[in-house]
Formats: C-alpha cells, sequence, structure tokens
C-alpha cells in the first residue's frame, strides 16, 4: 500500500501539469512529492486521498473548457541540400531560405538534417514523445523570445559540432527553420516578432520582417475558409534572433492552475516539514544560480528553459546526442536500437545517455529528470550530518553545502552538482549515487544491515560505476569487503541482494559483446592517451632514470593534490589514521580502505574536479567525526593554558 500511494502521489502531480514535464512549476512540486516519499512523509487518511482525486477531476473539467486546440510545429536545421526538407516546403519558402542563408556568408556549412528519405523530414522532439505530431511536435502557445527558450533539442545534435576560435564553446549559430500551423481559434489574437516571418495572404506568400518588436491582428482574412493558418519563420541571423508572442491569457491561467493544484495536493498528501522545503528551496536556487552565472558571467546560452545547450565539443553535447537518437529509435518501438545506445562498443561511459534515454520521454527536451536526481543530495548529506554533529553544527554544514563554499574543494558543495549535470556531464548523478551508498553503508559495526539497503546500495554502486569510471577501484574494494565482513558474520545471506543490486553493471558488459561480439568490460577507452595522461611508462621512466618524466608526473599530482591547498594532506592522513587506528570499526576502515584505492586512480587518471569530487566529498565525509574530536581535544587543551 505505501508504494502504492508514493505512486498515486506522482501521478496526480503529473496529471496537474500533463507531459512533457519541460516547466518549472512540475519540476518544484514534482521534487516535492519525491522528498515526501524518499522521507517517508506522505499521509495515509484515506478521506484525503478522496480529496486529492476530485480535485484532479475538477483540473480535468476546467482545463476541458478552457483549452484551445493546440498549435501544430516543425522546426529543422536548414540546409539548401535538405532536398527532403525541400519536398515539404513551398517553392517561394526554399528561394526565400537559400538566397538568406548565402547572403549570410557563414564561414561553416550547415549539413543537411535529412540524409535518407523520411516521410517526415521536420526534426524529432522528445517532447512529443507521447504524441503524434503532424511534424516535430505541439505547443500550447506561441511564445518565445529565442531559440534557446523555445527548446529545440536538434540544436544538441553531435553533428552540429563546429565550434571556431572566435566563437568559443557556444559554436556555430546554425540556422534554423519553423513551421507553426496555427488553428482558427486564435483569429483576432495580436501576434508580435522580431526577425522573418512569412504568412500566406490573397493566394501569395508576404515576407514579415522586424528588427524591432512588430505585432499584427491576424484576422479573419488570413484563415479564408480553412481551419488552420501556415506560417513560416527564419531564425538564420545571430545579430537578430527570432522572437514570437501571441499573448495567450487562457494557457497563463491553465498553468497557475495546474500550479495551484499541484500545491493543493501536495499539502493534503503530505507532512514535510520546514526544514524538508528548505533543502528543497536550495537545491532548486543552486540550480537557478548556476544556469544565472553560466549565462550572465560566463556568455553561455541560456539554460532556463530547461534545455541546456551543450558546449561545442564536450561529452554533454555527445550524451545528449545519442540520448535523442534513442528516444527517437523508441518513438518508432525501435526498443534494439534504444538499447544500443548509439554505439555496438562503448566508448563514452553510457549511463548518462541511458538517464537521459529513460527521462526524455517525460521530461522533453529538457534536463528536469536529471536535476530531480542531484537535487536529492542534500538529503543524504543531512543524514550524515545527522551522524556526526548536533543540530546547530548541522545547519552550519548545510549553509556550507549550500551557500558558503569554504569546502568546496572537497566537493561539498551543491552548485557542483548542479554545473555537471547542466553541462552534460555523469559526475553529478555518479556523486549522488556514490555518497547515497556511502549513507547506506556507514553505521556502526554491530548493525545488522536489511536486505532492502543492501539491494539499494549494489543499485546505485552500479549506476555509480556506468557514469564515472574512476569509482571503479573503490567500488571493487567496497564490495569485496562487504562480502567477507558478511562472510565473517555468518551472514552469506546478506551478498545475494548486494550482488543483485549491483548486476546491472553485467547489462554494459554483454551489450559489448552482443552489440560489438567482443569481451569489453565497460568502455574500450580506458586506457587510451586522453584518458590515462600519467601511464606507467612515465612512471617507469621517472623512478628508473629520474628523466624529465619526474616533472610530468608531478604536475600530474598537483591537479589531484594541489601543494598550495594542505587540506588535501589532512584528509588523506585522516583516512590512513582511520585505517591504522585499532579503535575504529572494520564498516569505517573498509570505508577508508575503499577510498583510498579510488584517490590511487589519479595517480594515473587525470584529477580534475568532476572526476576526483566524488571520491573527495565522501572521504572529507568520513573523516568529519576525526576532524570534530581533534578540533574539540585541541580546544580543551588551549582553554586550559589560558587558564593556568
Amino acid at each position: 500500500m505505501k508504494y502504492l500511494l508514493n505512486l498515486i502521489l506522482l501521478l496526480f502531480i503529473i496529471l496537474c501539469f500533463g507531459l512533457p514535464l519541460a516547466n518549472w512549476g512540475a519540476f518544484v512540486t514534482i521534487l516535492v512529492a519525491i522528498y515526501a516519499i524518499f522521507l517517508k512523509k506522505i499521509n495515509t487518511k484515506p478521506i484525503l486521498w478522496f480529496f486529492a482525486g476530485l480535485l484532479i477531476i475538477s483540473l480535468f473539467l476546467i482545463k476541458n473548457q478552457l483549452s484551445k486546440p493546440l498549435i501544430e510545429m516543425g522546426e529543422q536545421i536548414y540546409s539548401p541540400n535538405d532536398t527532403y526538407l525541400e519536398e515539404q516546403l513551398p517553392i517561394y519558402i526554399t528561394n526565400k531560405a537559400k538566397n538568406e542563408w548565402a547572403k549570410l556568408n557563414q564561414s561553416f556549412e550547415s549539413y543537411p538534417a535529412n540524409t535518407i528519405e523520411n516521410k517526415n523530414p521536420w526534426a524529432f522532439s522528445a517532447d512529443a514523445f507521447f504524441y503524434k505530431p503532424q511534424m516535430s511536435r505541439t505547443i500550447k502557445s506561441l511564445n518565445f523570445k529565442n531559440r534557446y527558450d523555445l527548446r529545440v533539442g536538434a540544436l544538441n545534435n553531435a553533428k552540429y559540432n563546429y565550434f571556431g576560435s572566435e566563437l568559443g564553446s557556444s559554436g556555430a549559430y546554425y540556422p534554423l527553420i519553423f513551421s507553426f500551423i496555427l488553428p482558427d481559434s486564435m483569429i483576432s489574437d495580436e501576434l508580435c516578432w522580431i526577425g522573418k516571418l512569412y504568412i500566406e495572404k490573397n493566394n501569395q506568400w508576404k515576407e514579415y520582417f522586424n528588427q524591432n518588436k512588430k505585432c499584427i491582428i491576424l484576422d479573419k482574412k488570413y484563415w479564408k475558409e480553412s481551419k488552420n493558418l501556415n506560417i513560416y519563420a527564419f531564425d538564420f541571423n545571430k545579430n537578430i534572433p527570432l522572437s514570437i508572442s501571441s499573448k495567450n491569457h487562457r494557457s497563463i491561467l491553465l498553468y497557475i492552475l495546474s500550479i495551484l493544484y499541484a500545491v493543493i495536493i501536495l499539502l493534503l498528501l503530505t507532512k514535510l516539514d520546514w526544514g524538508d522545503l528548505t533543502l528543497v528551496s536550495l537545491s532548486v536556487m543552486c540550480i537557478l544560480l548556476y544556469m544565472a552565472d553560466q549565462y550572465y558571467r560566463g556568455g553561455h546560452p541560456s539554460s532556463f528553459s530547461g534545455l541546456p545547450y551543450m558546449g561545442r565539443g564536450n561529452d554533454g553535447l555527445t550524451h545528449y546526442s545519442y540520448a535523442r537518437t534513442m528516444v527517437e529509435a523508441l518513438y518508432h518501438n525501435n526498443i534494439i536500437e534504444w538499447l544500443r545506445g548509439n554505439e555496438n562498443i562503448f566508448y563514452m561511459m553510457p549511463g548518462m545517455r541511458y538517464l537521459l534515454g529513460i527521462t526524455m520521454p517525460f521530461f522533453g527536451e529538457s534536463i528536469f529528470g536529471l536535476l530531480l536526481i542531484i537535487s536529492l543530495t542534500p538529503l543524504t548529506i543531512r543524514t550524515l550530518l545527522q551522524k556526526t554533529f548536533n543540530k546547530k553544527w548541522q545547519i552550519i554544514m548545510m549553509a556550507c553545502f549550500f551557500i558558503i563554499p569554504i569546502f568546496e574543494a572537497f566537493g561539498f558543495y551543491q552548485i557542483y552538482l548542479a554545473k555537471y549535470t547542466i553541462e552534460g556531464f555523469g559526475a553529478g548523478i555518479a556523486i549522488t549515487a556514490f555518497i547515497a551508498t556511502f549513507a547506506l553503508i556507514w553505521k556502526k559495526e554491530d548493525t545488522i544491515y536489511n536486505n532492502s539497503d543492501l539491494f539499494k546500495a549494489g543499485f546505485l554502486l552500479a549506476l555509480a560505476i556506468s557514469l564515472r569510471p574512476n569509482f571503479l577501484p573503490s567500488i571493487a574494494i567496497l564490495l569485496i569487503g562487504l562480502s567477507l565482513y558478511f562472510i565473517y558474520k555468518k551472514s552469506m545471506c546478506k551478498i545475494l541482494p548486494l550482488s543483485l543490486g549491483f548486476s546491472p553493471v553485467l547489462l554494459i558488459t554483454y551489450h559489448n559483446y552482443f552489440f560489438g561480439n567482443i569481451f569489453v568490460p565497460i568502455t574500450n577507452s580506458a586506457t587510451i592517451g586522453n584518458n590515462m595522461r600519467n601511464n606507467p611508462e612515465k612512471w617507469y621512466n621517472c623512478l628508473s632514470s629520474f628523466s624529465d618524466s619526474c616533472n610530468q608526473v608531478a604536475n600530474h599530482i598537483s591537479i589531484w593534490v594541489s601543494y598550495t591547498e594542505p587540506w588535501y594532506i589532512i584528509i588523506l592522513l585522516c583516512l590512513l589514521f582511520i585505517i591504522l587506528n585499532k579503535k575504529m570499526n572494520f564498516i569505517d576502515k573498509l570505508l577508508a580502505i575503499s577510498l583510498i584505492s579510488g584517490h590511487f586512480v589519479f595517480l594515473f587518471y587525470e584529477g580534475v574536479a568532476r572526476y576526483s569530487h566524488g571520491i573527495w566529498l565522501t572521504s572529507f565525509v568520513l573523516c568529519l567525526p576525526i576532524l570534530k574530536n581533534q578540533l574539540k581535544v585541541f580546544s580543551k587543551k588551549h582553554l586550559k593554558k589560558d587558564v593556568f
């Protein structure tokens, strides 16, 4: 019954907004619901669930009365060589598009999106996964400031990866062409825009071009006898980005009602306190802060819409591009291609593409689904701090985790998790999974682990490896140590749930064998020079002849343990203290050994922040009790000296 109520609560929130859940209202309310589920703060009174059901029914009735027909939309990266798209366009629009693109005389080419015959040459959009649009997708209203606000997922196709020295990580401003089919319910609406629109009037296409915002009234003569009006728009010139708006008070009202009903349902069915809601608020704030910093200070295209414009040349672009291809295959019922994940043998770590491939159908062309995962990390951090500090110090440490970056060198900073996830890297979710495993396992030695916790721990470790391979040695030591511990305690049955939870990692190996006909445990890129920057040969040359290789080795190590930041050394010494101290229990020692082995990886692989933060964060948390006790001893000695 408990699990059923959890699912119903999530379903109620989803029904308030409808799919895709690509908006901030849906994201925040779903996050609150997930917090209530994880904290086991669901109200079980039947009468409240009955009222919640009535609210959903009433919202459906209101939406049925207020909703207007949806706008059909087509989007595509334009290329003058895309013959399949050209067949779908009016001759006038085709000629105009070719001329406009030629006039810009860009330094890059625009490659055709359609290279094989396609009945629908418009770009696929994950927003339409559960629908059957005529072109790319359907939208409730026509209102966007620029291409990023419109969440055009095709821009994150790795095919369009050109970036020049003068363009930075944002790359080329690829030309976009749009088609909008407006229903006759929009007759008499005011349409405002910047850029180029093409509307058919008196059987002739007419160009409407504005560098500053201009509006027209869409009177009935545009529709004639038809129920739909087709307009085209170009977004070719980055100096005049396309912007279109049409006031739709009904759409705004329905969105507000969706949020209001979702909030009422949460108030009825959850029992979260102010502390829990504060964690939610601060988690969302960290996401917004990084998005703002990325846009205003970093000069990167805005990701406030939920669609991050992935840096050209970065891994995030590849992960997102692969996921879109997978979801499109699944949309066409090609399950095998979805499972293949765009590679016969994994070169890139597979986890991120599959997480996106699972969440995209529900969250559309956005990363709100992934942001939900990293927003759960504060719950884990709070749980761990409760094992070490009193209430006052918990608040201080949580303030450091969210706002004051005193310990950010160890990854003890929520904004970093937001950063990695928004940029498309797997590190954020891998750190979340790893620290959550740590919270499940870090208990007193005489504590009996329940099967559910062991299964969750195993699954989280498998997830962490699929996203960040440098966790592998640490996880291997942890699993072996726990297994030996259970054998010693004559609780061998506990190995089974741990193994079952971890077993999905074998799917990675099976994938490589099934699709690539070769045995590759995880990826075939583990030993390439770009990954293993400090290979064994350099170590051998250094140790045998003290050649220039020693400078390379020293510089490499300084990326992981900076000599100017002694607190790294303190944490490493603390881990050794835990291992060597006879008073420490076996679980603490096992975790410390596991983390030391995780650190050793960076003797060979680059220890940059997004690779090493997971190990440093967990090491820091494990050492907190030791550091706290040492500070207490130091304070007492200092006070005695002052007294005498």
